[in-house]
């Protein structure tokens, strides 16, 4: 018990920071911009992928652009709430960022457990040799993630696709979850297709200053 509050505490203290895919993808949970900048120069993070979306009256965003900016990564706001469930729109715009994102990139939530877990998971299922079990682990317990609540929630997309993989007596490869993606998924409930009208952008980016010094924005 004591070696497991350690553990949590030490991931606490330390960003919940990990690896997805070494040298390639990174994890963490909301960082300081001191922290951010040094970890993405350390790591020569190309683009952050936030997943708490754009938030210019949070204390924690212009710090986290202004850090990630003047460290030469781009910042890509994609705005998800850890107790709903990925509309399809959402899941296709993950993949797309997935797929697009300069490499190494970091991902990051709130906690870097839940949101973050969610899309390491596809991730993992978008990369060549990803297996399931390897999208499973990024719901470990190491990544601070508990299978509860808001954690089910986020597990549940990965939970759905393994019903359909056995269901459809399927084999996982990254073109069969594309596939299921933009054919097969179905969100449960709540999810934001239910609102009859979403305020928020289902992407934001932000790439470092050009030769006016102007961010580029899309």
């Amino acid at each position: 018990m004591i070696a497991a509050l350690a553990l949590v505490g030490w991931r606490w203290t330390t960003g919940n920071v990990g690896v997805i895919e070494p040298g390639s993808i990174y994890r963490s949970a909301q960082l300081d911009a001191e922290t951010l900048a040094a970890l993405i120069r350390r790591r020569g993070i190309r683009s952050v992928l936030n997943l708490r979306g754009p938030n210019p009256a949070a204390d924690w965003y212009p710090a986290e652009r202004e850090a990630t900016l003047s460290a030469g990564a781009t910042l890509i706001d994609v705005p998800l709430a850890s107790d709903y469930w990925l509309t399809p729109e959402q899941a296709e715009q993950l993949v797309e960022v997935l797929d697009s994102a300069s490499r190494p990139l970091l991902v990051h939530c709130q906690f870097g457990a839940e949101r973050t877990g969610l899309v390491a998971s596809m991730a993992v299922l978008l990369r060549p040799g990803g297996s399931i079990a390897e999208a499973e682990a990024q719901f470990s317990p190491y990544f601070l993630f508990l299978p509860i609540k808001d954690g089910l929630v986020m597990r549940g997309l990965l939970r759905q696709y393994q019903r359909w993989l056995a269901d459809s007596q399927a084999e996982h490869s990254p073109a069969t979850f594309r596939r299921w993606i933009a054919e097969q998924y179905r969100p449960g409930t709540p999810n934001r297709s239910q609102w009859p009208y979403n305020p928020y952008p289902l992407r934001v980016v932000t790439r470092p200053a050009d030769d006016t010094g102007a961010p580029v924005h899309r």
